[in-house]
């Protein structure tokens, strides 16, 4: 009788072992269209769920417009005080995370939409061109010592470098010019492959 009970025990725990073995490995939770709370490390925090980047991180890009923009001047505006507020929630969100290089277009609204981050970081921001973009792109990539770049640039302009830098039309139009919200994230794998997280972020109040 004892043999029988010990026969069946190890067939039962033999067919647990093959059931939960052949189970498929879970998968990441979209967070595309979710409001981002904050980065720490490698996993990105939003109101909704979390997403753990489980893979090798060659380089990590972290887009966005520029902040609310006042009306003058006209050629170069300040931000707003709400796009102020939109600065200080950026540099909330990187706070924890690593940050290796900060790229603006010389202009005031973009300047000081990462001027927080720069301050808490205690980094420079590096200007770009944004009718060259390919340049910065090429020295980012033949940089090893940065491999988490942000990157503020305009309406017209993140939604194409976004494109570049995934390998395939993500967004197909620009932002709208009352559309503050993207923050976009673009992952480049050790492996080649090129994965992108579409979130929005926006300041309370």
């Amino acid at each position: 009788m004892k043999q029988n009970i010990g026969f069946y025990t190890i067939i039962f725990l033999s067919l647990t072992f093959f059931v939960f073995s052949c189970k498929e490995t879970p998968k990441q939770k979209d967070i595309n269209g979710q409001e981002i709370v904050r980065i720490s490390g490698d996993t990105v925090f939003t109101t909704t769920g979390d997403y753990v980047v489980t893979d090798s991180i060659k380089k990590v890009y972290y887009l966005t417009r520029h902040a609310e923009k006042d009306t003058v001047p006209k050629d170069n505006p300040n931000l707003t005080d709400t796009g102020l507020q939109r600065a200080t929630l950026l540099s909330d969100i990187l706070r924890a995370t690593r940050v290796d290089a900060i790229y603006s277009t010389f202009y005031t609204r973009t300047l000081y939409t990462v001027d927080s981050l720069a301050d808490i970081k205690a980094m420079k921001i590096l200007a770009y061109d944004p009718k060259n973009m390919r340049q910065m792109i090429d020295d980012i990539e033949a940089n090893d010592n940065v491999k988490a770049t942000v990157i503020v640039g305009h309406s017209n302009s993140i939604p194409s470098l976004t494109n570049t830098l995934a390998g395939k039309d993500v967004f197909t139009k620009t932002f709208d010019e009352s559309d503050y919200d993207n923050f976009i994230i673009v992952y480049e794998k050790t492996n080649g492959n090129k994965e992108v997280l579409t979130l929005k972020y926006k300041p309370k109040g």
